[in-house]
């Protein structure tokens, strides 16, 4: 029998692929890392089975030397796809590369035969990985650098830990999320570690990340813009954890900071199953467990950055301070800042940025930056201040505050008059 939902049936679903990618090693002049082991290499990927959930299949087929069909499969979430590699043929060399198996030449066996009424091992239960598709834990010697904060196999109960720890460095970032790489480096970022663990028995598997950041304010910054991300971080409230920093926890990832360290830790299903609610239980009873375990081993600070004192409190939300390496309300070379979310007594939301530069003329120069479109004078507020229609912006010195629209912009938002007297508020109680 086959169901209907959202229009489209399951078959539909299993069958409808929207990338179908099939070449020869040699045709695509793999580099090195591949040599003549991936031959017959294919992808297949799966729109997400509800409209809301947004996560997509991705299966990969592949020939090995001895003439062996591999599969792979891999669970992608919003995350996932949006800090991936957007060339097409470069997501199947990283997914693929994580599925290489080098295989000892080997004749082939006779199948074993047993006498009558001799009992033989029970079968693996249905879900669980072929025992072939699962990389063996790596040696203690590989938890080094950032990777030292990793358990090692066994101490994460009931989930070993599985494959090599890869360390990644500097720009070879973009190798491994090309189209988020800029946005870490501009956050000073030094080296990533990852690794995996699987639970037993199933296809379950929770990739650990650790990024080092350089500094407490990068780490705090990248992990700000993380959790701002495209919603209202007011909404994340009941989400937050407390490990380190502080972080949250959404339906299959967690993320926290402490010191110059952020965590990413992303549960996944390589069977392609797409059970949201199981794997949010999975994540709610796991995740915590190993984040609670990584936040112990890393050292560092888990106060906020002292230049996060330069925000105004009164209105101030939940997750609401941000620190943006650049672009500050979209506008280009402002270089750093804090951005502060308010929300106003009436329920109005907006956005509060402070941005400190060495100099007065240093601070003149930035003003100038936000004066887009029309702009209208404000008297008697400070130096220098104006509005546009959708900013209000003023300098006191070496110090210019701007007053912006909520993010995300279906927030409502304050009215101009209101705007105009808040950046008054605020640049008069500066010292």
């Amino acid at each position: 029998m086959i169901t209907k939902r959202h229009g489209t049936s399951r078959m539909q679903r299993m069958c409808l692929p929207v990338l179908v990618l099939q070449k020869t090693a040699e045709n695509l002049r793999m580099p090195p890392l591949f040599g003549s082991r991936l031959r017959d290499l294919a992808m297949i990927a799966a729109p997400p089975e509800r409209p809301d959930s947004g996560t997509w299949v991705f299966s990969i087929f592949w020939r090995d030397d001895h003439g062996r069909v591999c599969l792979r499969v891999h669970r992608c979430t919003p995350y996932h796809l949006r800090t991936m590699n957007r060339t097409p043929l470069a997501l199947i060399f990283a997914l693929a590369t994580t599925c290489r198996r080098d295989h000892a030449p080997r004749s082939p066996l006779p199948p074993p035969s047993f006498p009558q009424g001799t009992a033989t091992e029970a079968t693996p239960r249905p879900g669980a990985p072929p025992a072939a598709s699962v990389d063996p834990p790596t040696a203690s010697e590989s938890f080094r650098e950032t990777g030292r904060f990793f358990p090692k196999n066994g101490e994460l109960s009931g989930w070993p830990q599985s494959g090599a720890v890869r360390l990644v460095n500097g720009r070879e970032l973009f190798q491994v999320i090309d189209g988020a790489g800029e946005k870490y480096l501009g956050y000073g970022f030094r080296q990533l570690a990852r690794t995996d663990y699987r639970k037993a028995g199933t296809q379950l598997v929770v990739t650990a990340e650790v990024y080092d950041m350089g500094t407490t304010l990068g780490a705090f910054g990248q992990y700000s813009m993380l959790l701002s991300d495209s919603r209202d971080t007011a909404s994340m409230q009941s989400h937050s954890v407390s490990h380190g920093g502080g972080g949250f926890l959404g339906t299959s990832q967690l993320v926290f900071w402490k010191g110059q360290f952020l965590v990413q830790l992303n549960l996944a299903d390589d069977s392609g199953e797409q059970d949201e609610a199981a794997l949010a239980t999975t994540a709610r009873e796991v995740l915590p467990t190993l984040a609670t375990r990584l936040a112990g081993s890393i050292y560092g600070e888990t106060a906020l950055p002292i230049g996060a004192r330069v925000l105004p409190v009164d209105g101030l939300v939940w997750g609401g301070v941000t620190y943006l390496a650049n672009g500050v309300f979209g506008i280009d070379q402002t270089g750093p800042g804090w951005v502060g979310h308010y929300a106003a007594p009436e329920g109005r939301r907006y956005r509060v940025a402070i941005l400190t530069r060495s100099s007065a003329e240093e601070a003149r120069a930035l003003l100038r930056r936000f004066r887009v479109g029309e702009a209208a004078t404000l008297p008697g507020v400070s130096e220098e201040a104006f509005s546009t229609p959708g900013l209000s912006a003023a300098r006191k010195g070496v110090t210019v505050v701007v007053l912006g629209p909520p993010s995300p912009d279906s927030l409502p938002a304050l009215r101009a008059t209101e705007r105009n007297d808040r950046l008054s508020a605020i640049i008069g109680a500066l010292p």
